[in-house]
């Protein structure tokens, strides 16, 4: 492992800041596919880009690109981790088709969900990589109302998600965060990041295709707290309105950087997900991201297990 340094911008406040960018290498032994050394060389910016990604929706139909919250890579071979609640976002705030199968799967029609990863600059390109999801898993419970005029009630039992891209080409690998199963303690300090307050983007006709305009806001951001309470038995207990196994720390989090990664250890490992917060105060909710890891997800595996299978980092030690 190799860490980078996020340094706040001249005058920026400590504890919310974009960060300066400056030109590193990611490791001492480059690569010997020349692709995975590009995605080795670069800027700040770019390398916590390739690793944290705005989560987007488009419908089609509408003039318009849906920037919807932040997701991060938890293997080499494309699965990511993001909020439940953004996953469920198209059907929640009621845009694109979406129906349920009689397997219970959720089915999108005339929508696409996904992330963008940044081109390396090295190929001599700008621009982002499109990645789709090509499926996405989380936990819940779905309710039926007992009148027929409202809608099924998913109940989620925790507030973390996983979604799966395609590989990167040429036998290139997803640059993956590592994944902590240890829990936050009251007063160590959380280090949270994602796309804050990113507008969505209107589409222009180029071509006879619709075609993105540039980004202008897509700037991550990063926030840092001290973690305040922790409620690991929330599942039962119910005891804060954030799902599941959770935590509060004192930190700003604006809209969009929900499902962005929250690190702990001194910023050595991610220990939980960006759930929910409050407008213009200090203080927001993450869900737990240990008691997620053994719980029965892809068939009977669990995250736990599946980090002998997807290229998933594992550290030594407790962190």
């Amino acid at each position: 492992m190799k860490g980078i340094t996020l340094k706040p911008q001249s005058g920026s406040d400590t504890s919310y800041f974009k960060f300066v960018s400056d030109f590193s290498l990611l490791t001492n032994t480059p690569p010997r596919n020349i692709h995975d050394a590009f995605s080795a060389m670069g800027t700040t910016d770019f390398f916590l880009k390739q690793s944290i990604l705005p989560v987007i929706a488009c419908v089609d139909g509408e003039p318009l690109v849906r920037c919807i919250g932040t997701a991060f890579v938890i293997s080499c071979t494309g699965y990511l981790m993001t909020a439940c609640h953004v996953i469920v976002d198209p059907k929640e705030r009621g845009y694109g088709k979406v129906t349920r199968a009689a397997n219970g799967k959720m089915l999108m029609q005339g929508l696409q969900m996904g992330v963008l990863i940044p081109i390396s600059p090295a190929y001599g390109l700008a621009g982002f990589r499109f990645f789709p999801f090509e499926e996405s898993w989380y936990w819940g419970e779905l309710e039926q109302s007992p009148l027929l005029y409202e809608d099924e009630k998913l109940n989620i039992l925790t507030d973390v998600a996983l979604c799966k891209i395609a590989e990167m080409p040429h036998g290139a690998a997803h640059q993956p965060l590592n994944l902590s199963l240890y829990p936050f303690a009251k007063g160590e300090e959380a280090y949270a990041i994602g796309y804050a307050e990113m507008d969505d983007v209107p589409l222009e006709i180029i071509n006879n295709a619709p075609v993105p305009r540039p980004f202008p806001q897509q700037e991550l951001y990063v926030s840092v707290g001290d973690i305040m309470e922790t409620f690991p038995e929330n599942h039962i207990t119910r005891a804060v309105s954030t799902p599941g196994p959770c935590f509060d720390f004192k930190a700003r989090i604006p809209g969009k950087m929900s499902g962005g990664p929250i690190f702990g250890a001194q910023g050595a490992v991610v220990r939980g997900v960006v759930s929910r917060s409050f407008s213009g105060e200090q203080h927001a909710y993450g869900a737990m991201l240990g008691p997620t890891m053994h719980m029965p997800l892809i068939g009977t595996k669990t995250l736990k297990e599946m980090m002998d299978t997807e290229g998933m980092a594992k550290i030594q030690g407790r962190l």
